[in-house]
């Protein structure tokens, strides 16, 4: 059984180079265009099977806010046709039916109502709705004096709660602090095993690839592919790593040839793109490689692996004390490992005028939280106190960790836990 239909859907937007483009387009009946047409969508068709769980990725302005908010009827598609069978509860933009006038009880009542519950069907939801929320004596209190944290988990209570047939999902499936985000997954896991289905955008590559099903890529208003998650999300990695030019104000060389470097056992990548560059590049990163222990290169890992990280270097001149780096930042750019070969106690031996130098760390990766982290690489001649950058490289790499068990904190480690009494 089929629970969402989407056949040959496109959807079109004017963009006016000026508010008054709108009234002289209407003063002239169409004799004369004023916009231009940006196709948000084109030709989209696929179907969603019920009691399956489907993710949509895509790079920004690929269109897959624009495909939820067609498939939740909140705007409606130039051409095509969309089947949705069941009830629909969109979590798009949590709390927008709220009114801020009303007590939280009265706006679960009338979001319930929104979304298709009867008063009595409200009224059996009202305690889990309640205690899901968790916000104590505020559930009687105008939302407008809510902090933004008890608002969204109200929101997010009251949509989830409402037995839906169908859950569209935008951007996250958890909100709030850590302790309600694990609660919202496993809300959202309870979902799955009654059969209902899912629908989701996610940046999260970590929570499509656990809870998809099946996975949507798009890229410029098309489906580029459609399948197996693991299949999908490398096809993602090609868009991001491969599909922008290289950048010329960064000092990049465009249009050259940079030959295949070897490791022992694994393939080097040419640098081309990465947010931030800087130094004198007398010492230049001109390719690197992130393999785990057989050599292959991931796009994601789990926690208490081996991986190797390796830089080459092309030296411009003679280098007496070289030395190179790395850091590991979370998304809110919290550095989780950082470290270099002066602080290893692996000084570099000095290098010769254009010769290469290949660099590479081998370390086991702690037991970081799901998510996306990135990887950054510097060059540079000196000691960890004192010493020139060559050449830094911000977010060279962005990968994804995995993890089957809850993290807590930034880090999870092995605790053993003795009980004894006095």
């Amino acid at each position: 059984m089929v629970s969402i239909c989407v056949k040959d859907v496109s959807k079109v937007y004017r963009l006016y180079s000026e508010p008054a483009g709108r009234l002289k387009e209407a003063l002239w009946r169409g004799r004369r265009s004023f916009h231009q047409d940006f196709w948000a969508l084109k030709d989209i068709s696929f179907k969603v099977e019920k009691g399956s769980t489907v993710g949509v990725i895509g790079r920004n302005g690929s269109g897959k806010s624009t495909l939820l908010q067609l498939i939740a009827g909140i705007v409606t598609q130039t051409s095509g046709e969309i089947d949705v069978s069941g009830r629909v509860s969109a979590l798009l933009e949590l709390g927008s039916g709220f009114d801020p006038e009303f007590t939280g009880r009265e706006n679960v009542f009338m979001n319930g109502s929104i979304l298709g519950l009867n008063r009595d069907e409200i009224s059996m939801r009202f305690d889990d709705i309640e205690k899901f929320a968790g916000i104590g004596d505020f559930m009687d209190q105008p939302v407008k004096l809510y902090s933004s944290g008890m608002y969204i988990r109200l929101a997010f209570a009251t949509a989830i709660n409402v037995d839906p047939d169908i859950m569209l999902v935008d951007e996250t499936l958890a909100v709030g602090d850590v302790v309600f985000q694990h609660r919202c997954m496993s809300k959202i896991r309870e979902i799955q095993q009654k059969g209902k289905t899912i629908f989701f955008v996610s940046h999260d590559i970590g929570a499509v690839q656990k809870l998809c099903t099946e996975v949507i890529l798009l890229e410029k208003g098309e489906v580029l592919c459609k399948g197996d998650p693991e299949k999908v999300v490398q096809e993602y990695y090609k868009i991001i790593w491969n599909a922008e030019e290289s950048r010329s104000d960064d000092g990049q060389k465009q249009g050259e040839d940079w030959p295949v470097v070897t490791g022992s056992d694994f393939v080097f990548e040419e640098v081309r793109h990465f947010d931030r560059r800087f130094g004198n590049r007398k010492g230049e990163i001109v390719g690197f490689a992130l393999v785990d222990e057989a050599g292959q290169t991931r796009e994601s890992f789990r926690g208490g692996e081996k991986v190797f990280f390796s830089l080459v270097v092309k030296c411009h001149e003679s280098i007496e004390m070289p030395i190179a780096g790395f850091v590991v930042k979370d998304l809110l750019g919290n550095e989780l490992i950082k470290t270099n070969t002066d602080a290893e106690g692996s000084p570099l031996k000095p290098c010769q005028d254009n010769s290469t130098l290949k660099v590479t760390f081998s370390f086991v990766l702690p037991h970081f939280r799901s998510g996306n982290y990135a990887i950054s690489a510097g060059f540079g001649n000196g000691t960890i106190d004192h010493h020139t950058a060559y050449d830094w490289l911000e977010n060279l790499r962005v990968f994804t960790m995995e993890s089957d068990r809850n993290c807590y904190g930034l880090v999870r480690t092995p605790v053993s836990v003795e009980q004894g009494f006095l």
